[in-house]
């Protein structure tokens, strides 16, 4: 015995397949045209690895920043480089001496 449905359900078959069909075509084409499409995506990921890669380079020169500011402490301090500090920050030099500007 087979049982027949009317055309009721065969219309909200039909809508929630139409429904589906729509939202996930809404989605995808919003997904590669989109203003957060897969194109940015690519752009933010390669910003990223160009930004992790900065990182890494600026990283080096806080650690010899670091390093500098350690010797200038008082339980370690190196007369030179306090010589050194004291006469870029002040200009000052000794008559005898010469300066050679670098950077």
């Amino acid at each position: 015995m087979a049982v027949r449905y009317g055309p009721g359900r065969r219309l909200r078959t039909l809508f929630a397949t139409l429904a589906g069909v729509g939202a996930v075509s809404y989605f995808g084409i919003h997904g590669i045209l989109g203003e957060r499409d897969i194109g940015d995506w690519f752009e933010l990921s390669s910003q990223v690895a160009r930004l992790e890669q900065r990182q890494i380079r600026n990283q080096g020169r806080i650690d010899l920043m670091e390093h500098r500011v350690r010797l200038l402490r008082e339980a370690s301090l190196d007369l030179d480089l306090l010589d050194e500090r004291a006469r870029d920050v002040l200009g000052l030099a000794q008559p005898d001496e010469i300066i050679v500007l670098g950077e």
